[in-house]
């Protein structure tokens, strides 16, 4: 007995659709579209498809390098000065809270100036 599979599109419900599988920030996708929708999506992602890099398949891009003071000295100037945001110093391990780099680099800008 012959089986056929009709793929209907996710946005439209028209049949005759195709799966188009694509990627954004580290998620992949897939989608069932019909050819007016799959043509709209190639027209609004061209300038950024002609700008972007391919990414070969098994590669990994690099992680992103921190930007901002070393968090060490951070938390070194915290706890040597006794810095507390919301009531609470700085733990001992772990990310560094945003309010405790923006202290210090408002600490090294003034001491800077002075």
């Amino acid at each position: 007995m012959a089986r056929k599979t009709i793929i209907v599109c996710d946005v439209t419900g028209e049949e005759g659709a195709e799966t188009v599988e694509f990627a954004w920030d580290g998620t992949r996708y897939t989608i069932d579209l019909a050819e007016g929708e799959r043509k709209k999506i190639e027209e609004f992602l061209s300038p950024y498809l002609e700008a972007a890099e391919e990414v070969a398949p098994g590669h990994r891009p690099l992680p992103v390098q921190p930007t901002g003071p070393d968090p060490a000295a951070v938390r070194k100037w915290a706890q040597e000065n006794g810095i507390e945001v919301d009531g609470r110093g700085i733990s001992e391990k772990g990310r560094i809270p945003a309010a405790f780099v923006d202290l210090y680099e408002k600490a090294q800008r003034e001491s800077a100036e002075s």
